[in-house]
């Protein structure tokens, strides 16, 4: 339960300091004592009647007084239910009742020599639990000054002896010593109290923490323990040994190859390291033993081996990219000098003697496979700033009427060629300049396919599920045929010999790298109304974006 927290001061002068609702207990099991203590009492007088054991001297006030005191404790067994504030006013009022309720029943059962004085220490104890050093004292004081008042009143009017202020002096170094070490007891239970509970917090978030780190860890995580019991297993060594929920199942039954890696390390005849198969598969397992040595719990660290290959096999393709995109840059020097040396070339065919169609041909043969080549070489540096993406918002009315007049006068394309079916409110997250390639490559191909004439490629974008926006781009052509779909975005697959084999495979990775997807949609599986358009069995690329409209 989350605590009540009421201001409370010890002194004028000292800051507001919380009161939980372990005090406010306190104080409540402080006036169910009081209750008890008043019922006790007038049980003893309904029993004893004339015979009295307390009372001797006035036995009307002090059935009175018990009377009063046995209703006041039901009221504030009422008001501390009701009222949760001002616990201070509380506490004075609980303490200085009890002091003049006690100081009465000492004075109507003959003083002192009663022997009812050691009552006063219950409820100094008590308020010493739940208040200040000051305050302690305080009550301790006024115990003081009630007994040495209520005695003297008996010397001055019944002139009993001065010794028995020793007594009182007595019992009122006891109510001080009371108080004080009660006091500090309680402050210090108090302040273990809040360090266990904060240690407790503590370790409960650590446990938590622990918990979500095993289990969304990469590699599997075994705790065995001496007998070779499964203590503890996350998920993904769940996934390796082939079935969920092992805590407490036996490792031999599980995996025999594991268990028998752990034995040999146990009885240091094994390796920490090694490499065994688990189910067909080949993991790699590190042990190691929190304790220290090689007996106790054992913690078995699981790798997948072909978890390891696939990072191995992306550490050489990066590295790969890398050399072939310096490559690309270093072929492209040549590859100008070639070209331009073509170029010369057929001048001064042209314009000497000795021109033929022959070295035309030849000359025209070296321009389009330079050109070719150039175009590998573009295509190749633009793959390698897959990685440099930097997403931006994009408004696709404005973007793609930009991008339409760019490539119509870049590629040749009649603007006619184009339908632009966009809502209005369109906007995706993208690079700009990856989107810009992506749709390059998607409209050219489509061109380049298509039958060439008005409306041939259209450009549609709608909305998808959970904030996605979806663009097909589709020519009016022959289409793809069954066999070559699979191998569209693979690299350097092409059916026209003027293409590099390159663009849908780096305009698929461009996409993946802003977190989109390109597919090629079959006929079979468009939706009536982009069936509708290639009717024909053109071809159908979407590509599917963040964003939202």
């Amino acid at each position: 339960m989350t605590p009540v927290v009421h201001p409370v001061r010890d002194s004028p002068h000292q800051a507001i300091a919380p009161v939980s609702e372990p005090f406010w207990k306190s104080l409540s099991y402080f006036n169910l004592s009081r209750l008890i203590l008043a019922g006790v009492l007038l049980a003893t007088i309904i029993l004893y009647r004339d015979s009295r054991v307390f009372g001797t001297t006035d036995p009307a006030l002090f059935f009175r007084v018990c009377i009063i005191y046995f209703f006041l404790a039901l009221v504030y067994w009422w008001a501390l239910k009701r009222i949760r504030t001002m616990f201070d006013a509380h506490l004075a009022v609980h303490a200085v009742t009890d002091l003049v309720v006690i100081t009465l029943l000492l004075h109507a059962s003959g003083g002192i020599r009663s022997g009812l004085g050691i009552l006063l220490l219950m409820p100094l104890a008590a308020a010493a639990t739940v208040s200040g050093g000051r305050m302690a004292l305080f009550f301790a004081a006024l115990a003081t000054f009630a007994l040495f008042v209520e005695n003297t009143y008996w010397v001055l009017h019944y002139e009993v002896g001065l010794t028995d202020y020793f007594p009182v002096g007595l019992l009122a170094a006891g109510c001080f010593t009371v108080a004080l070490i009660t006091n500090r007891l309680a402050k210090r239970l108090i302040a273990n109290e809040a360090l266990v509970r904060q240690r407790s917090t503590d370790l409960r978030n650590q446990l938590e923490i622990n918990r979500l780190v095993i289990r969304d860890m990469p590699g599997g995580v075994l705790v065995i323990d001496p007998e070779g019991t499964v203590r503890l297993a996350n998920p993904e060594a769940e996934r390796l040994l082939g079935r969920g929920d092992v805590q407490g199942m036996p490792l031999d039954a599980l995996a025999p190859a594991l268990d028998a890696a752990g034995r040999r390390w146990r009885d240091a005849r094994g390796k920490a390291r090694s490499q065994v198969e688990v189910n067909g598969r080949g993991v790699q397992v590190r042990l190691l033993n929190p304790s220290g040595g090689t007996q106790g719990e054992l913690l078995m660290f699981l790798e997948d081996s072909s978890k390891l290959k696939v990072q191995a096999q992306q550490v050489k393709l990066a590295a790969l990219g890398r050399l072939t995109a310096n490559i690309a840059h270093e072929i492209r020097n040549p590859l100008s000098a070639i070209s331009h040396a073509a170029e010369l070339l057929a001048e001064e065919a042209r314009a000497g003697a000795g021109h033929s169609a022959g070295t035309a041909r030849l000359t025209r043969i070296i321009g389009d496979n330079t050109a070719r080549l150039d175009r590998i070489v573009q295509e190749v540096l633009q793959l390698n700033r897959r990685d440099r993406e930097s997403p931006e918002e994009i408004g696709l009315v404005g973007f793609l009427q930009v991008f339409v007049e760019q490539i119509c006068q870049a590629e040749k394309i009649p603007v006619s060629a184009f339908e632009l079916h966009l809502p209005p409110a369109a906007v995706v997250w993208f690079d700009r300049q990856h989107l810009h390639r992506v749709l390059w490559n998607l409209v050219v191909n489509a061109w380049r396919h298509s039958r060439q004439l008005v409306r041939s490629i259209r450009i549609d974008v709608g909305y998808a599920p959970d904030q996605l926006v979806e663009m097909h781009v589709i020519d009016d052509g022959e289409g793809v045929a069954d066999e070559q779909a699979g191998q569209l975005f693979e690299p350097f697959f092409t059916t026209d010999a003027r293409g590099t084999g390159l663009g849908l495979y780096i305009a698929r990775e461009l996409a993946e790298a802003n977190r989109a997807s390109l597919d090629f949609v079959p006929l079979a599986e468009r939706d009536a109304e982009l069936r509708g358009r290639a009717g024909t069995g053109g071809a159908d690329f979407k590509l599917v974006m963040e964003g939202y409209g």
